[in-house]
């Protein structure tokens, strides 16, 4: 069994999903797709908090494998089970 995550807002899967975006690959100057959607959320958060579940979010993802499509496609299913 995989790691707890923790339950996400609907801004936190809004913003997770825009991190994990397609057209940011590259953007953490690395082909790690962990590193790009971790530098996009670093330059939202600035001077601020940076938003611990997040990060828990893609680490446990690539831990059990996971790629980007993956988690986009199970981050868009939840956002509309949300929003229903």
């Amino acid at each position: 069994m995989g790691p707890q995550l923790p339950p996400l807002s609907l801004s936190q899967l809004e913003t997770l999903l825009s991190a994990l975006d397609p057209q940011l690959e590259g953007f953490g100057g690395s082909d790690c797709w962990v590193m790009d959607a971790r530098t996009y959320l670093d330059r939202l958060s600035g001077e601020g908090e940076r938003d611990l579940a997040l990060g828990v979010w893609l680490d446990a993802w690539e831990q059990v494998g996971g790629n980007r499509e993956s988690l986009r496609l199970a981050l868009s299913a939840l956002l509309h089970q949300a929003m229903d």
